[in-house]
Protein backbone atom coordinates (compact mmCIF):
# COMPACT_ATOMS: atom_id res chain seq x y z
CA UNK A 1 0.00 0.00 0.00
CA UNK A 2 1.25 3.43 -0.91
CA UNK A 3 0.79 6.06 1.76
CA UNK A 4 0.97 9.82 1.38
CA UNK A 5 4.06 10.13 3.59
CA UNK A 6 5.88 7.61 1.43
CA UNK A 7 4.90 9.43 -1.75
CA UNK A 8 6.05 12.79 -0.33
CA UNK A 9 9.36 11.34 0.82
CA UNK A 10 10.06 9.80 -2.56
CA UNK A 11 8.97 12.91 -4.43
CA UNK A 12 11.47 14.80 -2.27
CA UNK A 13 14.24 12.29 -2.88
CA UNK A 14 13.55 12.29 -6.60
CA UNK A 15 13.69 16.08 -6.62
CA UNK A 16 17.06 16.01 -4.84
CA UNK A 17 18.43 13.48 -7.34
CA UNK A 18 17.27 15.64 -10.24
CA UNK A 19 18.57 18.87 -8.66
CA UNK A 20 21.96 17.20 -8.17
CA UNK A 21 21.97 16.07 -11.82
CA UNK A 22 22.50 12.44 -10.80
CA UNK A 23 22.74 10.43 -13.99
CA UNK A 24 20.76 7.26 -14.59
CA UNK A 25 24.01 5.29 -14.45
CA UNK A 26 25.01 6.82 -11.10
CA UNK A 27 21.58 6.15 -9.63
CA UNK A 28 21.62 2.56 -10.84
CA UNK A 29 25.15 2.02 -9.55
CA UNK A 30 24.12 3.32 -6.14
CA UNK A 31 21.08 1.05 -6.15
CA UNK A 32 23.29 -1.95 -6.98
CA UNK A 33 25.58 -0.98 -4.09
CA UNK A 34 22.56 -0.76 -1.81
CA UNK A 35 21.42 -4.24 -2.86
CA UNK A 36 24.91 -5.59 -2.27
CA UNK A 37 24.88 -4.02 1.19
CA UNK A 38 21.61 -5.76 2.03
CA UNK A 39 23.26 -9.08 1.19
CA UNK A 40 26.49 -8.30 3.05
CA UNK A 41 24.65 -7.15 6.19
CA UNK A 42 22.46 -10.28 6.18
CA UNK A 43 19.24 -8.26 6.04
CA UNK A 44 17.48 -10.57 3.60
CA UNK A 45 16.69 -13.23 6.18
CA UNK A 46 13.85 -14.80 4.18
CA UNK A 47 16.24 -15.72 1.35
CA UNK A 48 18.90 -18.41 1.69
CA UNK A 49 22.45 -17.04 1.68
CA UNK A 50 23.42 -19.63 -0.95
CA UNK A 51 20.84 -18.16 -3.32
CA UNK A 52 21.92 -14.59 -2.65
CA UNK A 53 25.55 -15.51 -3.35
CA UNK A 54 24.53 -16.35 -6.92
CA UNK A 55 23.58 -12.70 -7.39
CA UNK A 56 26.82 -11.20 -6.07
CA UNK A 57 28.68 -11.40 -9.44
CA UNK A 58 25.72 -9.72 -11.16
CA UNK A 59 25.72 -6.93 -8.57
CA UNK A 60 29.49 -6.46 -8.83
CA UNK A 61 29.09 -6.02 -12.58
CA UNK A 62 26.25 -3.56 -12.01
CA UNK A 63 28.30 -1.55 -9.51
CA UNK A 64 31.13 -1.22 -12.03
CA UNK A 65 28.53 -0.31 -14.70
CA UNK A 66 31.10 0.38 -17.45
CA UNK A 67 30.73 -2.97 -19.22
CA UNK A 68 26.95 -2.85 -18.92
CA UNK A 69 26.88 0.52 -20.63
CA UNK A 70 29.45 -0.28 -23.31
CA UNK A 71 28.80 -3.95 -24.12
CA UNK A 72 25.20 -4.52 -25.18
CA UNK A 73 25.80 -8.22 -25.88
CA UNK A 74 27.11 -8.78 -22.34
CA UNK A 75 24.28 -6.75 -20.80
CA UNK A 76 21.68 -8.78 -22.67
CA UNK A 77 23.35 -12.09 -21.76
CA UNK A 78 23.45 -11.22 -18.06
CA UNK A 79 19.85 -10.00 -18.21
CA UNK A 80 18.73 -13.28 -19.80
CA UNK A 81 20.61 -15.23 -17.12
CA UNK A 82 18.86 -13.23 -14.40
CA UNK A 83 15.43 -13.70 -16.00
CA UNK A 84 16.00 -17.46 -16.17
CA UNK A 85 16.93 -17.48 -12.48
CA UNK A 86 13.87 -15.37 -11.66
CA UNK A 87 11.58 -17.67 -13.63
CA UNK A 88 12.91 -20.76 -11.84
CA UNK A 89 12.38 -19.10 -8.45
CA UNK A 90 9.02 -17.48 -9.06
CA UNK A 91 6.82 -20.24 -7.63
CA UNK A 92 9.07 -21.64 -4.92
CA UNK A 93 10.67 -18.49 -3.47
CA UNK A 94 8.78 -15.29 -4.12
CA UNK A 95 11.17 -13.13 -2.07
CA UNK A 96 14.17 -14.37 -4.05
CA UNK A 97 12.32 -13.80 -7.34
CA UNK A 98 11.50 -10.24 -6.24
CA UNK A 99 15.10 -9.59 -5.26
CA UNK A 100 16.25 -10.86 -8.66
CA UNK A 101 13.84 -8.38 -10.25
CA UNK A 102 15.54 -5.68 -8.19
CA UNK A 103 18.91 -6.80 -9.54
CA UNK A 104 17.46 -6.74 -13.06
CA UNK A 105 16.69 -3.04 -12.60
CA UNK A 106 20.45 -2.55 -12.29
CA UNK A 107 20.78 -3.69 -15.90
CA UNK A 108 18.39 -1.15 -17.34
CA UNK A 109 19.58 1.66 -19.56
CA UNK A 110 18.73 5.32 -19.60
CA UNK A 111 17.42 5.00 -23.16
CA UNK A 112 14.94 2.29 -22.19
CA UNK A 113 13.87 4.23 -19.10
CA UNK A 114 13.24 7.34 -21.19
CA UNK A 115 11.11 5.31 -23.62
CA UNK A 116 9.24 3.07 -21.18
CA UNK A 117 9.71 4.50 -17.70
CA UNK A 118 7.08 6.15 -15.59
CA UNK A 119 8.44 9.35 -14.12
CA UNK A 120 11.70 11.27 -14.23
CA UNK A 121 13.72 8.64 -12.32
CA UNK A 122 13.36 4.96 -11.41
CA UNK A 123 14.05 5.54 -7.69
CA UNK A 124 10.52 4.76 -6.49
CA UNK A 125 10.35 1.65 -8.64
CA UNK A 126 13.65 0.50 -7.11
CA UNK A 127 12.14 0.88 -3.66
CA UNK A 128 8.80 -0.78 -4.41
CA UNK A 129 10.33 -4.11 -5.41
CA UNK A 130 12.36 -4.19 -2.18
CA UNK A 131 9.33 -3.21 -0.11
CA UNK A 132 7.76 -6.54 -1.08
CA UNK A 133 10.62 -8.31 0.71
CA UNK A 134 11.44 -5.82 3.47
CA UNK A 135 8.31 -3.75 4.23
CA UNK A 136 10.03 -1.55 6.82
CA UNK A 137 12.88 -0.52 4.54
CA UNK A 138 11.77 2.98 3.52
CA UNK A 139 13.82 5.08 5.97
CA UNK A 140 16.99 3.07 5.41
CA UNK A 141 16.58 3.22 1.64
CA UNK A 142 16.02 6.98 1.60
CA UNK A 143 18.86 7.56 4.09
CA UNK A 144 21.20 5.56 1.89
CA UNK A 145 20.48 7.75 -1.12
CA UNK A 146 20.71 10.90 1.00
CA UNK A 147 24.21 9.79 2.13
CA UNK A 148 25.08 9.21 -1.52
CA UNK A 149 23.89 12.72 -2.40
CA UNK A 150 25.81 14.19 0.53
CA UNK A 151 28.97 12.44 -0.60
CA UNK A 152 28.75 13.99 -4.06
CA UNK A 153 28.99 17.58 -2.80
Amino acid sequence: MIDSIEVKEFDGLEGQLLDANVSYGEMTREYASYLMGLIQRGELKTIAASKLEKLVPFLKEAILRERIESDEVLRKKLTVDLWKMEQQSRKEDEDFANFIRGVLYCYGTEEVWEEEGDGPTPIYLYFLILKKILPGLRKDFISSFNRFLGGRS
